[in-house]
């Protein structure tokens, strides 16, 4: 089961970077496996992914290796551990963070924005990896699926890794909607 579902973050990372979601050293993937976690280690290239870029740690508990793990590992865990989500993405998409900046919600305009996304919070910049973030990002994950993080990015959480990209990648479409609209980009 972790060989799939590492497989699957794989697939997520490559396809983050593609769609410029996240520069070579940003972001991080996670999966909840019953009582533990897999997910990417610190610093990694989201769109160069190997399979030792991967920590299997518990859940609950400290463990030998977690300083390995990605910073924001304890939002990761927060979330699993007051949520039903089996899988996190954590980007830095640009139009989300771009918006962070001036709104309290970004309410798409698009029809599949706000079919599939609804309104989406902004929450304060919180310390990035700490548990005041960790804390704040579980509480609106357990009735959103996404939640952006002013000045920061965007934590995604669903049942499979897959759906977490695709409501950021939806979302991103969506703010350069939003940018386009009011001239703040040229191009979409």
């Amino acid at each position: 089961m972790e060989k799939i579902a590492i497989k699957r973050l794989i697939e997520v990372g490559k396809l983050l970077y593609t769609e410029g979601l996240v520069d070579a050293r940003a972001g991080n993937l996670s999966v909840r496996l019953k009582d533990k976690m897999v997910i990417t280690r610190r610093g990694s290239h989201l769109g160069k992914l190997q399979d030792w870029d991967f920590i299997s740690l518990p859940l609950r508990g400290e463990h030998l290796l977690q300083d390995r793990a990605s910073s924001e590992l304890v939002v990761h865990r927060e979330i699993y551990l007051h949520t039903e989500y089996l899988a996190v993405v954590h980007a830095h998409p640009i139009g989300a963070t771009v918006l962070s900046f001036e709104r309290d919600c970004i309410e798409p305009v698009d029809s599949e924005g706000k079919d599939l996304l609804g309104k989406v919070e902004v929450i304060p910049a919180y310390p990035p990896g700490s548990l005041e973030l960790a804390r704040v990002v579980a509480s609106v994950l357990r009735s959103s699926r996404l939640v952006v993080v002013r000045s920061h990015g965007v934590f995604s959480a669903d049942l499979d890794p897959f759906y977490a990209y695709a409501h950021i990648s939806v979302l991103e479409r969506s703010c350069k909607i939003l940018l386009y609209e009011r001239g703040k980009i040229q191009r979409l």
